[in-house]
């Protein structure tokens, strides 16, 4: 990747780069433990794992891991490429981790991706960002891209159009394999069902357009629901709220973050 480094340190560098939707970072590896947040979303590639990630999400990839990553939307990615020395001293740490994101740790992340941490105050950032990350539950709500070829020809064409309502059945019939065959798939490498997966994949692409302003109505439609209490009952189930609660928390928090920033600017 080519953006300039906005903060650095002995154990730091720290990017912002603009990317566009479907931009493709090719197979690669970093001297360095990376954590990214990419608010646009991507679809990440490591191992035999596939995530697709939402705004919600911080991925860490540890150093000397092959990966890939296709952006989703447009917008920003925020990486800090970590010194190995300085990681974590819990096992979870050598392995890539999709994790939730925590408002102060995003906040951190892009002040030090703006430049604004320098000596001390970059040292005390990173130490209270390793803090929060060491009190982070791994999250498992990243939707997980099945590695069986066929499996994930279906999945893909569901992200890419979350109103598709083809049943199991009809792919099946489509790539010439049995629907006990693509059930499977879906369960041995996502450990969700066709239909759950998809549930989660529309809910996600949802949560993604209620962000932006959409209405639970407009947000619904688009991703094949075709009423919007169907779709509330799917959005609890997933986030575990209704998407007016969850907008108005992430708000919230946006807004705590602004009134921090606003603070430490004053001072």
């Amino acid at each position: 990747m080519d953006a300039v480094p906005e903060a650095t340190s002995e154990n730091l560098e720290a990017h912002r780069e603009s990317v566009t939707p479907e931009q493709f970072f090719e197979p690669h590896v970093h001297d360095a433990d990376q954590l990214a947040w990419i608010p646009g979303g991507a679809r990440v590639g490591v191992g035999d794992a596939r995530w697709h990630l939402h705004a919600d999400h911080l991925v860490w990839i540890p150093a000397h891991t092959e990966h890939e990553m296709r952006m989703i939307g447009a917008g920003a990615m925020f990486s800090l490429y970590l010194s190995p020395e300085i990681r974590l001293p819990q096992d979870r740490w050598a392995r890539p981790l999709v994790l939730p994101v925590d408002a102060v740790a995003a906040a951190i992340m892009e002040d030090l991706c703006a430049g604004r941490g320098a000596g001390r105050r970059l040292n005390a950032s990173l130490d209270l960002l390793l803090e929060i990350l060491a009190a982070t539950e791994e999250s498992y709500d990243a939707l997980t891209v099945p590695s069986d070829p066929r499996a994930r020809l279906v999945a893909t064409a569901i992200i890419a159009d979350p109103h598709e309502d083809r049943a199991l059945e009809a792919w099946a019939h489509e790539l010439g394999v049995s629907t006990k065959t693509l059930h499977r798939a879906f369960l041995a490498d996502t450990g969700l069902s066709f239909r759950q997966w998809r549930t989660r994949a529309r809910v996600y692409a949802a949560e993604r357009l209620l962000v932006e302003g959409l209405s639970v109505a407009e947000a619904s439609e688009i991703v094949g629901y075709a009423t919007s209490t169907g779709f509330i009952k799917a959005f609890r189930q997933v986030f575990g709220s209704s998407p007016a609660t969850y907008i108005r928390a992430k708000r919230r928090a946006r807004g705590s973050v602004a009134a921090r920033r606003s603070a430490r600017s004053r001072g």
